[in-house]
């Protein structure tokens, strides 16, 4: 990942990995917080968008905030305890969110390749 986060390689179907790999660092980021509102399977599927918001809103754990000296030692203490774990943690539920955003896309493109295949054997059948 770079500073300005993960970046998707789609090689070409003759094309070198390596060669896509420099494509991807050339050409313009992807706005990745774009794939769930751009997306026409969730404008259709509203229960899916709903699981896809929750999953956005739900991905880092963290703790409630503590009010109280103890609270605020025992948060502490458990930050410093398992703080690496619970930072692992949340990484992994980005990257899963991510890829969920990701397949999302990639079933879009899907349906819109298959629908323009199909209008395309209609039109060839006429």
């Amino acid at each position: 990942m770079t500073a300005h986060g993960p970046i998707i390689v789609n090689p070409r179907d003759d094309e070198p990995l390596a060669a896509a790999v420099a494509r991807a660092l050339s050409g313009p980021a992807i706005d990745h917080h774009q794939f769930a509102t751009l997306s026409e399977l969730l404008a259709r599927d509203a229960y899916l968008a709903g699981q896809v918001n929750i999953l956005h809103a739900t991905w880092a754990i963290t703790p409630p905030p503590a009010h109280t000296l103890l609270a605020r030692l025992r948060r502490r203490l458990a930050w410093w305890l398992v703080g690496p774990e619970l930072a692992q943690i949340n990484e992994t539920h980005a990257t899963l969110t991510r890829i969920v955003e990701s397949l999302i896309a990639h079933l879009d493109a899907e349906r819109l390749a298959r629908q323009t295949l199909a209008e395309r054997v209609t039109a060839l059948e006429e």
